[in-house]
C-alpha cells in the first residue's frame, strides 16, 4: 500500500511554534486546477465556484491566472505568464487553451458546474510534507517525502508545490470586469517543480502576500501527467 502524508509546522516571530499535519488517508484525492483570468467575463461564475467547494469534496482546487488576457485592457495583477504556459502544456493534445477552463486529474473537465462533488478514484499514494513558516526571515520551508509501493510509473514520478493564497480581492476598473470587484480563493502564488518525490523546498514571501491565508499544495504526476496524489495544508494557526 502506498501511503500519502503531508505535515507542516510554522514559527512565529516570537519563537512560538505550531505545528499542524495533514493526511491524504485510503483513497486518492483530485487534483483541480481552474485557469482563469480577471479580464475574461465569464470567469468570475468559475473563480465563485472554486470558493465553494466543500471541504469534503474529494479534491485539491488550484486557481491559476493567465495573462494571455493582460493586453485586453487589465492586466491581472495574479497573472503569471508561467500559468498560460503551463495550461498550453496540459492541453497539448487539444492544440487551443480558453478560459475559464477546469482540468481534473489533467483532463478537461467542462461540466464542472454541474458536478458539486467530483468522483474520487480509489489510487493509494503517500507524501509527507513537513511546512515551516519563519515569520521574521518570511519565508514557509517545505519538507516532502514520499513512500511507494512497487507499480509501474513510480521510479518516474515528479513531485510539484504550489504556494496558494485565500481571500483576495480585485477591483477592476477595465478590460471585460470594469467596475467590478472580483474576489478569489485557492490562487497560485508560485509553483515549483518538478522536484523528486523526497524533496525541500523554501518559498519566499513577498510584500503583500498574507501569511494568514497561504497554505501549501503537494500533488504528484506520474510519467503521463496523471495525477498519483495531492494533498493541501493551509497555514497553521
Amino acid at each position: 500500500m502506498r501511503t500519502f502524508i503531508l505535515a507542516c509546522a510554522l514559527v512565529a516571530p516570537a519563537a512560538q511554534a505550531a505545528t499542524c499535519t495533514a493526511t491524504s488517508g485510503v483513497t486518492r484525492n483530485s487534483l483541480l486546477e481552474l485557469y482563469t483570468s480577471e479580464g475574461c467575463s465569464s470567469c468570475p461564475p468559475a473563480d465563485r465556484w472554486l470558493s465553494h467547494l466543500s471541504p469534503n469534496s474529494g479534491v485539491v482546487p488550484l486557481a491559476f491566472h493567465v495573462d494571455y488576457w493582460d493586453k485586453l485592457g487589465w492586466r491581472d495583477p495574479f497573472a503569471q505568464a508561467a500559468f498560460s504556459q503551463r495550461q498550453r502544456a496540459r492541453n497539448s493534445g487539444m492544440g487551443w487553451v480558453y478560459t475559464p477552463q477546469v482540468m481534473l486529474d489533467g483532463a478537461d473537465h467542462r461540466n464542472w458546474h454541474r458536478d458539486r462533488t467530483p468522483l474520487l478514484k480509489p489510487t493509494p499514494a503517500q507524501v509527507n510534507l513537513s511546512l515551516t513558516l519563519m515569520q521574521s526571515h518570511k519565508r514557509i520551508d517545505v519538507e516532502v517525502d514520499s513512500r511507494f509501493i512497487a507499480s509501474a510509473g513510480d521510479n518516474n514520478a515528479q513531485l510539484f508545490l504550489a504556494l496558494y493564497e485565500n481571500r483576495l480581492s480585485s477591483k477592476v476598473v477595465a478590460g471585460e470586469n470594469a467596475s467590478r470587484t472580483l474576489n478569489h480563493d485557492y490562487v497560485v502564488r508560485e509553483l515549483v517543480g518538478p522536484l523528486k518525490p523526497q524533496s525541500r523546498h523554501s518559498f519566499k514571501l513577498q510584500d503583500g502576500w498574507k501569511a494568514a491565508d497561504l497554505g501549501v499544495a503537494a500533488f504528484l504526476l506520474n510519467a503521463q501527467g496523471k495525477t498519483l496524489q495531492t494533498l493541501a495544508q493551509p497555514a497553521c494557526p
